[in-house]
Parts: structure tokens; C-alpha cells; sequence
């Protein structure tokens, strides 16, 4: 028994030690990052075969596995550096946000009219809205929800009004698939602030996601005015991309712990296993609470954001 638990222990050592390498070679090889959507997972791995190193009592095998262990730890709280500043006690909401990705395949669009008007958010960005969804939509919120950009694809629902407006769409790509990202300048009880809904490509498409998230950070930097950005990033807090969108912007993230994907796999209930929704704010803007939503017949779980302001708007900025 003692032989088997050491080679186990063993191939533990060396699968963690290449999927920690293998993510960390990330920065310039793209496709790689899709192992880093899983780092929390690869991290608590790594703790259970140190654990079983100690059990073994066999220093030649507790040392790898430690370094391992504290390697891929360190990762996991160094990624915390995004998370956005917590609001301060008392504060009082400035705003909800929910965002939210229907799926296309959604039949329960009902249910999805009766979460968004029970939650009663300020401003929802949807995503994978089709026409039949948007129309649906359109008829049960239409009273709450006045203000709409988009009626298909990417859409963002608002009780206050929009006073200008833009997207961004991938070079090359047809009208179905060429949106990224929609923009609107909203103003919400006197202050005016910049809101963009997005939908990145997904991880095992790497260079287009490389692409979009380029294209996103360069939207950000160029943005004067108080920013909240939320979407499907398609990828978790853990991956090198989001946290180089992070540094190379400023703005912080809202959800970390809240895992939104996979709920789904045609009519088979899943367990999410990573954050890939989410909500990034301008130094501006602080936290007050994250939650996710129910299943609602999407493959997605929605985020919903509760938002302070932290920071006064310089005339400047309006």
C-alpha cells in the first residue's frame, strides 16, 4: 500500500508541477491560459498531495510536493489584487448591476423577466439574446427598463437614460459574431458615468480572445469618465490575460468566488466550476455585496453586483 500511495504521490507531484508550468507560459503562448481558468483547483490538488507526502512520512517526496503546493498558492492570492475595494460601512447603493448570458438555446425566458424584475437592478447586460428572447423581454420589462441599446446579441437594459452610445465589433468577422463590446454614457441621479457590456471569445479560441481582450483593455485606457465593464469575459480571475487586463487598466473586479459556468450541458445539470462573469469598476466605484443568480435555463449563472461610489467626479470627468 505504502509503494502505491508513493506513486501516486509521485505522478501527483509531476502533473502539478507541468500544469503550474504550463500556465505560467501563458504570457506568450495564449492557448495556455485555458489551464489557468482552473488554478484553484490545481492549488487544492497540489495541498491534498503534500498532505499525502506528509502522511508517507518520506522527505524526498515532501519537498517537491511543498514547493508545489506553495507555488500554486501563491498564485491563487496573488490574483486577489484585483479584487475592487469594499465599500465603506453604511454605504449606500449607488446602483445594481446584473449581468447575465440567456444562452441562445434558453427556454425559460419567462423565468429570466421574472429574476430581472424581482432583483431590480439599475442597469442589465445581457448577452446571447436572441430575437425571440429580446422581443420577450421587451414586453415584460419594457415599463421598468425604458432605456435599451441593442436588441439582439449584446443588450444592455437601464431605468436611466442613455445620452450617447458605441461598439466596438471584430475586424473581419460576420454580423453574427462580430460584436464585442456595447457601450452607453448613462446618468444616474446627476452623475454621469461610461457602462460596457461584453462578450469575449472564448478560451479554445485563444488568439481571437487575445484579440478581444486587447481591444478591451485599449477601450478602457481611453476612457475619461467613471467606468463599469460587465459581461462574459469567457475567462476566470486566475487566468494571465484578466490579470494583465487589470493592471494595464486600473479597474478592479467584483467577482471571484461566485462560480457561474458550466450550469448546463444540453438538459444535463452541472455544477459551475469557474467565475468567467463579471463586473470591473473605475477607481470611482467600491463594493458593496456580489451574488449569483438561480438556474434559469442557461449554461451561465448570473452576477449580480451592488455598487457605492467611492471616489467624487471631478468636473473634469464629467
Amino acid at each position: 500500500m505504502t509503494s502505491w500511495l508513493k506513486v501516486l504521490i509521485v505522478a501527483g507531484i509531476i502533473l502539478g508541477a507541468s500544469l503550474t508550468g504550463l500556465g505560467w507560459f501563458a504570457h506568450w503562448w495564449p492557448a495556455l491560459d485555458i489551464v489557468n481558468n482552473g488554478l484553484p483547483f490545481v492549488a487544492a490538488a497540489a495541498v491534498l498531495v503534500l498532505g499525502l507526502a506528509a502522511f508517507a512520512r518520506d522527505w524526498r517526496l515532501i519537498l517537491p510536493a511543498s514547493l508545489v503546493a506553495a507555488v500554486n498558492v501563491m498564485l491563487v492570492i496573488g490574483a486577489w489584487q484585483g479584487a475592487a475595494a469594499e465599500a465603506a460601512p453604511g454605504s449606500q447603493r449607488f446602483m445594481r448591476v446584473v449581468t447575465f448570458n440567456l444562452w441562445r438555446g434558453n427556454d425559460r425566458i419567462d423565468d429570466v423577466a421574472k429574476f430581472l424584475a424581482e432583483t431590480d437592478a439599475d442597469i442589465v447586460v445581457l448577452q446571447e439574446v436572441t430575437r425571440e428572447h429580446g422581443t420577450a423581454l421587451r414586453q415584460a420589462l419594457g415599463s421598468l427598463y425604458p432605456f435599451a441599446l441593442g436588441e439582439t446579441r449584446l443588450v444592455i437594459l437601464s431605468k436611466h437614460p442613455i445620452i450617447a452610445e458605441g461598439r466596438i465589433d471584430r475586424p473581419g468577422y460576420p454580423p453574427w459574431n462580430s460584436l464585442m463590446l456595447r457601450w452607453g454614457r448613462l446618468d444616474v441621479n446627476g452623475t454621469t458615468f461610461d457602462l460596457a457590456g461584453v462578450h469575449l471569445a472564448r478560451p479554445f479560441y485563444p488568439e481571437l480572445q487575445q484579440q478581444d481582450i486587447g481591444a478591451l483593455t485599449e477601450f478602457v485606457r481611453s476612457r475619461t469618465m467613471p467606468l463599469v465593464v460587465a459581461g462574459d469575459f469567457n475567462m476566470s480571475p486566475w487566468t494571465e490575460k484578466l490579470a494583465h487586463f487589470t493592471e494595464q487598466t486600473g479597474i478592479k473586479r467584483y467577482n471571484t468566488l461566485h462560480l457561474t459556468w458550466p450550469m448546463r450541458r444540453g438538459n444535463i445539470p452541472l455544477l459551475p466550476l469557474v467565475a468567467i462573469d463579471n463586473v470591473f469598476v473605475s477607481r470611482h466605484f467600491a463594493k458593496i455585496a456580489t451574488s449569483g443568480g438561480p438556474r434559469l435555463g442557461s449554461d451561465h449563472k448570473a452576477v449580480i453586483a451592488d455598487i457605492a461610489l467611492a471616489a467624487p467626479v471631478s468636473p473634469r470627468e464629467k
